[in-house]
């Protein structure tokens, strides 16, 4: 519950920047959308429900000079398929809201690519449903986690970018008082549109 409350905490006062910034000239905002596929940690879990296709829009801001923040959300996921000695049927369903932080880093010099790390926190919800003939059993949960990964945009023209990126998001819960892992890696790709703030 503590680790919980600092990573609020630390979600609020990232937000509070955000909003503290001073717009400038040099500021822009991006809208986008990335699709892809999440891989799901857990074996056991991995073998009832396997992995998975999730879609992540998203709105970015560039603070200038500093970072680009991003606010995204992932869903898409949810899958079916039998538990237990009965083998009774069940679905297990994860969605996320994600606050990054966006770095460049050069890591090759090519025209119109960009390559960068994201860091950040995200608030995920995971509800999974076991559908018995004796007593039905529901979880309906949510937790704080991390965000780690990196990626890279190809800028069109007029504003248009391509995105590639991978990120790990651990998450390790316990519904049903057994510990599992709904985290993962994610990889994706999108298209998005940049446009400057001309103030």
């Amino acid at each position: 519950m503590k680790k919980e409350k600092r990573m609020k905490k630390t979600a609020i006062l990232i937000f509070l920047v955000f909003l503290s910034v001073q717009v400038s000239s040099a500021s822009w905002f991006a809208l986008g959308v990335n699709a892809g596929y999440r891989y799901l940690d857990d074996l056991v879990l991995g073998e009832i429900y396997g992995d998975g296709y999730i879609f992540e829009p998203y709105i970015r801001y560039s603070i200038p000079r500093l970072l680009t923040l991003e606010l995204s959300y992932e869903g898409g996921y949810k899958k079916s398929g039998p538990v237990g000695f009965f083998q009774e049927d069940s679905t297990l369903s994860v969605t996320g809201l994600q606050l990054s932080g966006i770095i460049p880093i050069p890591i090759f010099r090519i025209r119109n690519v960009s390559t960068y790390l994201k860091i950040g926190i995200a608030h995920y919800f995971y509800k999974q449903d076991i559908d018995s003939e004796f007593v039905r059993q529901q979880v309906d949960h949510s937790k704080l986690t991390t965000v780690l990964g990196g990626g890279l945009n190809i800028y069109l023209f007029r504003g248009l970018f391509l995105t590639a990126e991978v990120k790990s998001i651990p998450l390790r819960v316990n519904p049903f008082d057994i510990n599992v892992d709904l985290g993962g890696m994610r990889i994706l790709f999108g298209v998005g549109y940049q446009f400057w703030l001309n103030l």
